[in-house]
């Protein structure tokens, strides 16, 4: 095996010409009959070293893919992904564009595999979001090549509720918009929302759980401001209104409105 000597960005790396060859049009140009060898060193191998003016941490990550074949990013450390991704696309390092590009397209999509192969879903890629570069500077990548979480904290006021965003979006017109009008939307974390805290309670358990949304009902008009008709009359025409926006499907919001009716004729 011919060891080649690269020097990236001042940091050596001693790599096998085959292995770079194999998986970087760059190198494989560069490598290539045209390059000789004409200095040794006192063991009979090339002194010189082939300089990319590029950075070793990403080379690095690269270098790991064309030795093992397995894709990595290192997901804590976004700004080296991107570098890496800017990286192989200079590099050529086609291999891995086109997994980390097929994995992101499964992933915006929500799927849990891939419609036909890898080589396909990463011309979907191309032809939905454009060139690696554009994706990178909007933010796509490398946010969309790892899975999203599935919980949304969502901020009221002075409390913090727990969503699933899959039932949000199956069920909430409202919060589909909000999580999917851009591909990024649906890997947010946290949404900040000026709502009643009450009433998002009951909204928010009305989508997962109705059981539990006619527990906190009764339980609020069992306390001291329930006791008032007044109270009662307002607290349920503001989870009707929320409920109304939320854009829910008409059988699913007609249940909806029977239990909260039944709770409040209780």
């Amino acid at each position: 095996i011919e060891p080649v000597n690269v020097d990236m960005g001042g940091v050596l790396f001693r790599v096998s010409k085959i292995t770079l060859m194999d998986n970087s049009s760059y190198f494989e140009s560069l490598l290539s009959d045209r390059w000789k060898i004409d200095d040794k060193d006192s063991d009979g191998e090339s002194s010189d070293a082939v300089f990319v003016d590029q950075d070793p941490k990403a080379f690095e990550v690269l270098l790991n893919y064309m030795r093992c074949g397995m894709v990595y990013l290192p997901r804590d450390e976004p700004y080296l992904c991107r570098k890496t991704l800017m990286l192989a696309e200079y590099l050529g390092v086609h291999g891995f564009l086109v997994t980390v590009k097929a994995i992101t397209m499964k992933n915006v999509s929500r799927r849990d595999d891939y419609l036909t192969d890898e080589a396909s879903e990463a011309a979907q890629f191309d032809v939905r979001f454009g060139s690696l570069r554009a994706a990178v500077n909007d933010g796509l990548l490398p946010t969309c090549y790892f899975p999203p979480g599935d919980s949304l904290k969502i901020r009221v006021s002075d409390r913090v509720f727990h969503a699933s965003k899959s039932i949000l979006v199956q069920k909430s017109e409202y919060f589909s918009r909000l999580l999917t009008s851009n591909p990024v939307d649906y890997w947010r974390e946290e949404y900040v929302s000026g709502e009643n805290p009450d009433v998002m309670e009951v909204a928010l358990q009305m989508l997962s759980s109705p059981n539990s949304a006619f527990t906190t009902m009764t339980e609020k008009f069992h306390g001291v401001e329930g006791r008032s008709v007044k109270f009662r009359h307002f607290y349920v025409q503001a989870i009707l209104t929320w409920l109304d926006k939320l854009g829910l499907p008409a059988d699913f919001r007609d249940n909806c409105v029977q239990t909260i009716t039944h709770t409040f004729n209780a």
